[in-house]
């Protein structure tokens, strides 16, 4: 049975509860250059995993050592899960990477933050998100897949992660928002909408679906690590 809270929870004040003008001030906390000690560490330990592997979608943290940068990622982790919520990587080198070593090298930094999970109906580990041709009006189509704008949404994972291959012709920016900055803002102005909105459910969650799937496909939010 779900029921209705009746008043919503009071302000929300923890790491997460930004706003972008804030965050923008403080780029030290969340914009990260590799070293390129890092890079090659990357590049050695994905290098050893191909050699003998080739199924990075069993890759575990325990195929993946890192001895400079997992500290880093340990750190990372806990931004994560209890900071602000999130940290954009750069200087990795992907435009000399193999569409395998690349792959490898960010399953590999996912590993390190949690397990795996299959991103849409087909099981797929790493998805792209690409423009394909494909008609957004179409409800078994990802809206990834096409031209159009992406809304703001929530993914069913702990953790998402994107790593840029090649640069968008036009668009393609990545746009964040905190979701507990939402709601303080939707709590001061509109507590009847919180009011109705909020509700308690099962422990257990409910069913989820996957466009192109049943409902009955069920699966659990977890720390996964999407592909772009």
């Amino acid at each position: 049975m779900r029921e209705i809270i009746d008043l919503p929870p009071g302000k929300i004040e923890i790491p997460a509860a930004w706003t972008g003008e804030d965050i923008a001030k403080h780029p030290q906390n969340w914009l990260i250059e590799l070293d390129p000690r890092d890079v090659a560490e990357l590049e050695l330990a994905a290098t050893g995993f191909l050699a003998r592997s080739q199924d990075i979608g069993n890759l575990t943290k325990a195929d993946f050592p890192l001895p400079r940068l997992a500290s880093h990622l340990a750190a990372l982790r806990e931004k994560l899960i209890a900071g602000i919520g999130f940290e954009v990587l750069r200087g990795l080198p992907v435009g000399r990477y193999s569409a395998q070593m690349a792959a490898t090298i960010f399953c590999g930094v996912g590993a390190h933050l949690g397990s795996a999970r299959s991103q849409n109906a087909q099981g797929h580990i790493l998805g792209h998100v690409r423009d394909i041709g494909a008609n957004a009006k179409d409800t078994t189509t990802r809206i990834y897949q096409t031209s159009e704008r992406q809304t703001f949404h929530t993914d069913s994972a702990d953790v998402v992660g994107l790593l840029c291959l090649r640069d968008a012709m036009q668009g393609g920016e990545s746009l964040l928002v905190s979701t507990v900055t939402i709601y303080n803002e939707m709590r001061k102005r509109r507590p009847d909408l919180v009011r109705r909105c909020l509700i308690r459910s099962p422990p257990t969650g409910a069913a989820r679906y996957r466009k192109g799937k049943s409902p009955t496909s069920k699966f659990r939010s977890s720390i996964g690590m999407p592909d772009c």
